[in-house]
């Protein structure tokens, strides 16, 4: 199965670069990276030391319900976007041992009994079943240690 793993908007990112208020109706915070940890939520990749990043308030869901969340994201000051990604691979800012992966259905809800935390080696295959099973229509794959969100895998298009 071919998997595409979708980034935060390029809309979204723009705005909040802008100064755009942020799903809390905040202005982003302006820092710059050390180097570690700054997982860029726009072009997937790494914030590297000395390079300006935002951390904003962000709900990658479309409607409001009881399962949409909000959280922390980091995100850089310049515009980015994400490189091609081969048929096997990760993105660049996966690099952490594991993370959560929990399934959605075409109306953003959780489907239960799909979320769990996952060996970084074995997300590829446990993406491929929760693709492959009915009524599930994306993934997301969160921080098992913080729960942030970092991007949404879906059937490749």
């Amino acid at each position: 199965m071919t998997i595409t793993f979708e980034p935060m908007d390029q809309a979204t990112a723009a705005h909040l670069r802008r100064g755009g208020p942020d799903s809390y109706g905040n202005a982003p915070e302006r820092r710059i990276s050390d180097g570690t940890g700054v997982p860029c939520r726009c072009c997937m990749r790494f914030v590297r030391a000395g390079e300006s990043y935002l951390i904003a308030a962000w709900r990658p869901f479309v409607a409001l319900h009881a399962y949409t969340e909000t959280g922390p994201v980091f995100l850089h000051a310049e515009p980015c976007a994400p490189d091609a990604i081969g048929p096997d691979e990760l993105p660049e800012f996966l690099a952490s041992p594991d993370y959560i992966l929990r399934g959605y259905d075409a109306e953003e809800r959780i489907v239960y009994g799909t979320g769990g935390v996952i060996r970084r080696e074995a997300i590829r295959a446990r993406l491929d079943a929760l693709l492959a099973a009915p009524g599930i229509a994306a993934v997301h794959i969160r921080s098992a240690r913080n729960n942030c969100y970092h991007c949404r895998a879906v059937r490749g298009q």
